[in-house]
């Protein structure tokens, strides 16, 4: 217990839920629980401009590694073929 008597606060945690939607039907595409996240989804509209929204929470470092596994994952074989993953 902390000082006081009181619990110390347990550290947030966080679940995240995103479903591929087609009309009136959800599915549910990924369903994960961390310490964080970092969410993205946008659209590309007829006109060409990217649309988007950027979520996240939880530590900035916890957050910073997400990042970086986003980052290696979406240079995929390049990232791997080329005997390097990004770093911070």
């Amino acid at each position: 217990m902390a000082a006081g008597g009181k619990r110390a606060r347990r550290a947030p945690r966080y679940r995240v839920v995103a479903s591929e939607l087609e009309g009136e039907h959800a599915t549910v595409v990924m369903d994960a629980s961390g310490d964080g996240f970092v969410a993205a989804v946008g659209t590309i509209p007829a006109e060409g401009r990217m649309q988007g929204e950027l979520g996240g929470a939880g530590q900035a470092d916890v957050q910073a590694h997400i990042a970086l596994l986003i980052a290696n994952e979406s240079e995929g074989d390049r990232a791997r073929s080329a005997g390097r993953l990004l770093t911070r």
